[in-house]
């Protein structure tokens, strides 16, 4: 299975697992896959059963972004 988020312009984004996402927040230290994307679309391959979290950021509190996003999910 794998996950395919398409992003208006470049932006980070992240695939976490359940533990991890609620680490990211809660602002703790977390492990994810993915990072920062220059072109959209990027494909995640989800590397295990479980439950899966795609956060795609927009910007930072300073510094916000206005970027649209959406995720398909393919089984």
């Amino acid at each position: 299975p794998h996950v395919t988020v398409h992003f208006s312009q470049p932006t980070k984004a992240l695939l976490l697992g359940d533990y991890n996402y609620k680490k990211y927040k809660d602002c703790k230290t977390y492990d994810y896959r993915g990072g920062l994307f220059e072109s959209s679309p990027h494909q995640f391959i989800i590397p295990n059963d479980g439950v899966w979290h795609v956060v795609v950021e927009k910007g930072s509190y300073l510094n916000p972004k206005n970027i649209v996003a959406s995720v398909e999910v393919s089984v």
